[in-house]
């Protein structure tokens, strides 16, 4: 132990316990950084299923790994589109059952995902020099739930959530999607969000 040094020590015989800190404020505010809010799949890996999978499965998987999205893949493990545990609850599983004519029960991922293609992405290193606040403002302009955050090689790394800052900052959101096709504007009519 001959690398080590002894620390000072001091009297406490008249010693006082000190109070506990207690911070009402959340931890985390609009203008921390971004960092914060990125599900960084180098760390956790995210929750994955396969677009044929079904509602009722995708929603135990959840369940089980208590995360707020599923990352859908296709047959070679091709990231394809998001879910988010919200879509999977919602009434939007009903009109696409109806518009399916089936079951709700055989509703699977691919019809209530995300495509990739409707996602934006920034990359990490732009995250790194965020707020908060920019990733939900670039969300709400973008009409978008999830932000894709990109390394440099443009490898999907990590993911924003929307409904995630939301709920971790305890305000509302004002991200309305926007149509990319008309078949989004008949949805938006007949299932608002």
């Amino acid at each position: 132990m001959s690398n080590f040094k002894e620390l000072r020590t001091q009297n406490i015989s008249h010693g006082v316990i000190a109070n506990t800190f207690t911070d009402d404020e959340p931890l985390i505010h609009l203008t921390s950084p971004a960092l914060k809010v990125v599900n960084n799949f180098t760390q956790k890996t995210p929750l994955r299923a396969q677009y044929e999978t079904t509602i009722e499965s995708a929603l135990k998987q959840l369940s089980l790994q208590q995360s707020d999205f599923i990352l859908v893949t296709d047959e070679h493990h091709k990231l394809i589109g998001i879910v988010s545990s919200a879509d999977l609850q919602s009434s939007k599983i009903t009109v696409i059952a109806q518009r399916l004519n089936t079951h709700r029960s055989e509703v699977s991922l691919r019809h209530i995902m995300t495509p990739i293609n409707q996602l934006a992405s920034v990359s990490m290193q732009s995250v790194s020099y965020s707020c908060i606040g920019d990733a939900l403002q670039t969300m709400e302009q973008k009409g978008i739930m999830f932000l894709l955050v990109t390394t440099a090689n443009d490898e999907i790394s990590g993911l924003i959530s929307a409904r995630q800052i939301a709920k971790i900052l305890n305000i509302p959101l004002h991200i309305t999607p926007i149509a990319n096709s008309f078949s989004d504007v008949l949805e938006s009519v007949e299932h608002p969000h």
